[in-house]
């Protein structure tokens, strides 16, 4: 990715002193660490000691951001992860029930992922000041060299996946984390844009070519909530693209969706694995601790497809969290992916990523939490700056022959 700036719409300036934010801004040393990030993120194969380089690069970062003091969060996200942890690891160690690589999950939700969560917090407070280090133009370079990638099959970034059939995954593992990678950095972007329609233009296109070439249809969903939800006015250009997004998603897969290939998902995979999911809420709603899917997939006399040895979650992130930590599975799902407790504006933001999460084990993804954390604190910015400036004390200005009104 290069360190390309876009332009940010003008800011009213506050009462509290504010500069109001340039047109351009530098990347300095806090920009190029998000941008190794994200890269180090997206190679997922090269590993040092078990650990991918984006978890070693994160955990690194994060010590140098708390001695700054430099991460907004709230009590009540810190109170409700301290409830999964604690209840995930007393079901993990008390259960009774069988597990399969409990330590590495334990070390990649009770470390890893926060890390990853608080450092997009930190990000996107600052989204707020200034723009983002990269825009559509460098997210399509890095698209296109994901697919120059694989295309060209170069060692050690890129392996080949058997069950990826012709998807484009890159450097990536899966073709859910490609499409999902690429997703949010675009959303991220356009969440900084005006949101005119040229905005929604570039979001679309980038959205549907990554669909194209990831073969993930759910990008199209998230992609249509974003539109609806922060794109105002416009109704008709609204209707116009979901009917055109509804026609090019049962264009390119009705044949997944119809037939055969439906009832295996239904009977085999995806349905299946959410009736045995459910039954094992309802044996012990307390929750089953970590690894146990794995595990219970990989014994169990019910054959479910793409569930078993080598798979630690369940396909909905909700639904696998409770089979975690039971009903504080759940709490922490609403949360952090949905934004409970948060304020509403951090709730319409956190929508799309939380409905893609019901259909995809989003809560698996560093992306995810990197981002999650990001928008958490980006729609909280605005909030907590306009309660800043109400409680700000009026400073006294020299008197003038046309005083001006009180400053709003």
């Amino acid at each position: 990715m290069n360190g390309l700036v876009r332009q940010m719409p003008p800011q009213r300036a506050s009462s509290s002193g504010a500069a109001a934010l340039g047109p351009r801004a530098r990347v300095d040393l806090a920009d190029a660490v998000l941008l190794a990030l994200l890269l180090l993120n997206a190679i997922q194969f090269l590993k040092i000691g078990g650990a991918q380089l984006g978890q070693l690069f994160a955990v690194l970062v994060l010590p140098v951001l708390l001695v700054r003091r430099r991460i907004p969060v709230g009590a009540w996200q810190v109170w409700t992860f301290a409830l999964f942890v604690g209840a995930a690891l007393s079901t993990t160690f008390l259960s009774g029930y069988p597990h399969f690589k409990a330590a590495e999950q334990i070390v990649k939700f009770v470390f890893v992922m926060p890390a990853f969560y608080l450092i997009g917090r930190y990000y996107g407070a600052r989204a707020r000041r200034r723009p983002l280090p990269f825009g559509y133009v460098a997210i399509a370079g890095f698209l296109a060299f994901q697919y120059a990638l694989q295309y060209f099959n170069v060692p050690v970034l890129y392996e080949k996946v058997d069950f990826m059939q012709n998807a484009i995954h890159g450097s990536f593992k899966e073709r859910n984390w490609f499409a999902a990678f690429f997703f949010l950095t675009a959303y991220a972007c356009f969440l900084q844009s005006p949101r005119r329609m040229p905005d929604v233009v570039k979001f679309v296109v980038l959205a549907l070519v990554v669909t194209l070439l990831s073969e993930s249809k759910t990008v199209l969903i998230a992609c249509a909530i974003v539109i609806l939800l922060q794109v105002r006015g416009h109704f008709f250009a609204k209707v116009l693209t979901m009917v055109a997004g509804a026609g090019f998603y049962l264009y390119m897969f009705t044949r997944e969706l119809t037939g055969d290939q439906l009832q295996v998902r239904l009977q085999q995979e995806r349905g299946l694995a959410f009736t045995e999911s459910i039954k094992l809420v309802g044996r012990d709603w307390i929750g089953h601790g970590f690894g146990f899917v794995e595990h219970y997939f990989s014994h169990s006399a019910v054959a479910v497809r793409g569930l078993g040895e080598g798979t630690s979650a369940v396909f909905c992130a909700p639904l696998d969290l409770m089979l975690i930590a039971g009903p504080i599975g759940l709490l922490a799902w609403a949360v952090f992916f949905g934004g409970l407790g948060q304020g509403r504006r951090a709730m319409v933001v956190l929508a799309p990523i939380a409905a893609w999460s019901l259909i995809n084990p989003m809560h698996q993804s560093e992306t995810s939490y990197l981002f999650i954390g990001f928008l958490a604190s980006f729609a909280f910015a605005p909030r907590a700056a306009r309660r800043n400036a109400r409680t700000a004390p009026l400073v006294s200005r020299p008197r003038s022959l046309f005083p001006s009104g009180p400053i709003r």
